[in-house]
C-alpha cells in the first residue's frame, strides 16, 4: 500500500472520530432544561413556607407525608394535567394542590426552543416544622383584606384589573418610596464597589395582599438585587379588585441605589407605563 495513502486514510479516520466525538459532548452541552419556577426554587421555597396552611384535620391526626404532583409546563408556560402521583391524605393532598396552582413557570427548552415538557413537584408536610414556622413567621391562618376572593388563580396584568393593589403603611407619613428608605440599607459591597442604579422586580399581589413568584428583571451586583427583594417582602398590600373579587395581579417596582447621594427610593410604576 502507497504509504500516502495509508496516511491520509488513518488522518481522515481520526478527523471522523474527532468529528464524532465532538459532536456526542457537544450534545450534552444542548440537553433539555427543566421548567423553572418564576424567582427560582430559592424564593419558591420562601413562598411555599410563608403560604403553606396545615389543615386542622391533619394536625390532629398527626398526618405527615410528601405529596407529589406530576404535571406539564407547555411551551408557552401554562400547566396542564395536573395530577398526585403519591398521596397522604386527602386534606395534605388538597392543601399541595392549592399551593402548587399559585406557582408560575417558565417553560423547558432544549437547544434555547421552549417545548412541552413533564415534571414533577413534591411538597413536605412536617408537623414539627410546621409548627416552628408559624411562630417565626407569627401567624397560623392569614386574613383576606378584601373579599370575596376569586379562586380561580388567574393572575391579571394591572392594566385588566378594576383597581389595581395599593401598599398599607403602618404610618400614614409613609409612601412607597418613603418606605423603601426607611427599611432598605445600601449593601456594604455595592457601597465599597461603588454601585449604583436601579434593580426592577416584577411580582404577584396575592388576595391575601402578600406577594409570589417574584422576578428579577433586572439585576444589580453588590447585594442590592437580595436587598431590594428583601425588602419589597416586607410590603403590605391590599390586593387587586375586578369585578367585586379580590384577584392575583402582577405589579412591578424600581428600586434606585444612589451612591453619590448615599440614597435608596422605590417607584411603583403606572399601569400605562407597563408594557
Amino acid at each position: 500500500m502507497n504509504v500516502s495513502n495509508f496516511s491520509q486514510k488513518v488522518l481522515f479516520k481520526t478527523w471522523i472520530i474527532s468529528l464524532l466525538i465532538f459532536y456526542h459532548f457537544t450534545g450534552f452541552g444542548q440537553e433539555i432544561l427543566p421548567p423553572e419556577p418564576y424567582g427560582g426554587n430559592r424564593l419558591l421555597k420562601e413562598f411555599i413556607r410563608e403560604e403553606m396552611i396545615y389543615p386542622d384535620i391533619a394536625l390532629q391526626h398527626k398526618t405527615e407525608g410528601t405529596v407529589v404532583l406530576s404535571f406539564i409546563v407547555t411551551s408557552i408556560g401554562e400547566v396542564r394535567n395536573t395530577e398526585v402521583v403519591q398521596r397522604v391524605s386527602d386534606a395534605l393532598d388538597r392543601e399541595a394542590i392549592r399551593i402548587f396552582k399559585k406557582i408560575l413557570w417558565y417553560p423547558a427548552t432544549e437547544i434555547g426552543i421552549p417545548i412541552d415538557y413533564k415534571y414533577s413537584f413534591e411538597i413536605k408536610f412536617d408537623i414539627d416544622k410546621y409548627l416552628k414556622l408559624v411562630k417565626k413567621r407569627g401567624y397560623e391562618h392569614y386574613a383576606f383584606p378584601y373579599e370575596p376572593v376569586d379562586t380561580s388563580e388567574v393572575v391579571y396584568k394591572m392594566l385588566d384589573v378594576d383597581q389595581t393593589p395599593r401598599p398599607v403603611y403602618d404610618s400614614k407619613n409613609f409612601n412607597f418610596s418613603s418606605f423603601i428608605a426607611n427599611n432598605l440599607e445600601y449593601p456594604e459591597a455595592a457601597f465599597k464597589q461603588n454601585i449604583s442604579g436601579v434593580v426592577q422586580l416584577h411580582f404577584v399581589v396575592e388576595p391575601s395582599g402578600r406577594i409570589s413568584n417574584i422576578v428579577v428583571e433586572k439585576a444589580l451586583g453588590g447585594g442590592c438585587t437580595e436587598e431590594a427583594i428583601r425588602v419589597i417582602k416586607l410590603v403590605k398590600w391590599n390586593p387587586g379588585i375586578l369585578d367585586g373579587m379580590a384577584v392575583r395581579t402582577f405589579m412591578c417596582t424600581d428600586i434606585t441605589f444612589n451612591i453619590a447621594k448615599h440614597t435608596v427610593e422605590g417607584v411603583i410604576p403606572n399601569p400605562g407605563q407597563i408594557h
